[in-house]
């Protein structure tokens, strides 16, 4: 830009999502390529594969099933989820000399989330927790148990209080110490997961199997109080139960509801920015010849920006949500160039280098294919984005003195991101959740072509000179494991005025 010279641009960008570029392990083999963006939520045998805390459930009944491969399986589940986003940057940017440029960009964005899913419970071994459903007989069986625990508590002081360990001694101390196993890991089934074993299933007969054994043994020590049915599920879970799961906090999640949800219009991250230009020719006079190519120009320019984190980041409770910004600074330097024809073609190339700052954010602390974290598991985390490099090659060429037709085409590539314990979280640092979970995945490759239309009219004989674009971006190659595959349309203004 000249000396002087205003520039006032308002764009907007309407990104538009429904896959990614995504890799997982089957079979332990790492298999790379394209997702939906549902795949987390969607699984044929939904269990602790997407919510972590039944592995816990898990764990309490294989203490007392002697099964240490069962695991809970709710039902089948599907998801289409797709995301778009309106981005309106506003730039003012001021020639302060014929070389130097500063500027500064104000976005404001919206973001969008559409989620479709259904779940069905045909293939269940599980179903609504029997605390829901029949509480009073769940907590009568549970005080069976522990008046149970009482009589044999008295046996072993009978039978052992001699000193001397006798065979009814350790006996009774045996049936005792299986009965307390069994009742503790009962109660904390029946609370904090809402599903249960399905009566006639594997793991519900099985339970079954262990009560009456126990009864059995009771029943030989003189023991008659023991209860005979042990409470199982009979409802299977309907698709409002499951999203109970996600949604009630009493069941470990506790996050926003999987659903479509439409975020406010928000400030995102602001942007300053200077460039320099180092070296050009002239502007030369243009010629009525638009096949003419000896009016040949050239610019090389370095520049930089410092974005500050005014962007509002994920929010940690919405699964679905995706920030107006990261929420942290960044700085990032560039360097520019441009040969053109001033009538007919010109071409663009610019090389940028990102770093970007840490910062502290809270994060649910999970792997990325773990869909439905526990709420335990949210902590404050220090997080330093990686750094990133982008190279931009846009080819132009004269339609008209007016209308051009621009190419668009870019690579873009980040390092992964880096998670450290804080000192500020809730939790003592050595009984902190190690964050490092949350660096998978974090890397990103993107490679974009596109092209569109530019309006242009700087005629020395026009008060206020315009320029309009239109442009089409798509993603054709990347990796990463989450890098969306996006559709990017641009529509913008630019008006110019000279001191």
């Amino acid at each position: 830009m000249a000396a002087g010279q205003l520039k006032i641009e308002a764009s907007s960008l309407y990104l538009f999502t429904s896959e990614r570029f995504g890799k997982r392990l089957e079979d332990n083999h790492l298999i790379e390529e394209v997702e939906l963006l549902g795949f987390d939520f969607t699984s044929a045998s939904v269990g602790s594969n997407l919510f972590p805390i039944l592995s816990n459930l898990e764990d309490q009944l294989n203490r007392i099933i002697d099964q240490n491969d069962y695991s809970v399986i709710l039902g089948s589940s599907a998801t289409n989820l797709t995301r778009d986003a309106v981005r309106i940057p506003m730039t003012i940017s001021v020639g302060i000399s014929n070389n130097m440029t500063l500027g500064v960009t104000v976005p404001i964005t919206r973001q969008r989330t559409e989620v479709g899913t259904s779940f069905n419970a045909t293939n269940s071994n599980v179903g609504i927790n029997p605390s829901i459903d029949n509480t009073q007989q769940v907590d009568d069986f549970l005080d069976d148990l522990a008046s149970v625990e009482l009589e044999l508590s008295t046996l072993v002081q009978g039978f052992c209080n001699s000193g001397t360990e006798t065979s009814r001694c350790l006996e009774v101390k045996n049936t005792l110490q299986n009965t307390q196993i069994f009742h503790e890991a009962l109660s904390q089934a029946y609370i904090g997961f809402g599903v249960f074993p399905l009566a006639g299933s594997d793991a519900g007969n099985l339970l079954q199997l262990r009560l009456d054994a126990l009864s059995d043994t009771h029943s030989l020590l003189g023991v008659h109080s023991s209860p005979t049915t042990i409470p199982l599920a009979t409802n299977f879970i309907s698709q409002q139960h499951y999203q109970e799961l996600i949604t009630d906090p009493s069941y470990g999640v506790g996050a926003h509801p999987l659903q479509s949800w439409l975020s406010p219009w928000t400030l995102g991250d602001i942007e300053f920015f200077s460039n320099f230009k180092l070296l050009s020719s002239e502007n030369k006079t243009s010629k009525t010849d638009l096949t003419s190519s000896d009016n040949i120009n050239y610019l090389v320019g370095i520049g930089s920006l410092f974005r500050l984190g005014t962007g509002q980041s994920d929010l940690d409770n919405n699964l679905v949500d995706v920030g107006s910004g990261d929420g942290q600074n960044d700085f990032e330097i560039k360097l520019f160039a441009n040969l053109s024809d001033a009538d007919l073609w010109s071409l663009w190339l610019e090389a940028s280098f990102g770093i970007q700052r840490p910062t502290a954010v809270t994060r649910r602390i999970a792997l990325p294919h773990q869909a439905f974290p526990s709420s335990s598991t949210t902590q404050l985390v220090n997080w330093t984005p990686g750094s990133y490099t982008q190279v931009r090659f846009s080819p132009r060429y004269q339609l008209t003195k007016e209308l051009a037709f621009s190419g668009d085409t870019q690579y873009f590539s980040k390092k992964n991101d880096q998670y450290s314990k804080n000192s500020s979280a809730a939790c003592n640092l050595s009984a902190c959740i190690d964050p490092k979970l949350l660096e998978h995945e974090t890397s990103q490759s993107l490679f974009d072509v596109g092209g569109g239309f530019i309006f242009s009219d700087r005629s020395p004989e026009r008060n206020r000179p315009i320029e309009i674009l239109f442009l089409y971006r798509k993603s054709v190659w990347g990796s990463g494991g989450r890098t969306p595959k996006t559709s990017h349309f641009q529509l913008g203004v630019k008006l110019f005025s000279s001191s």
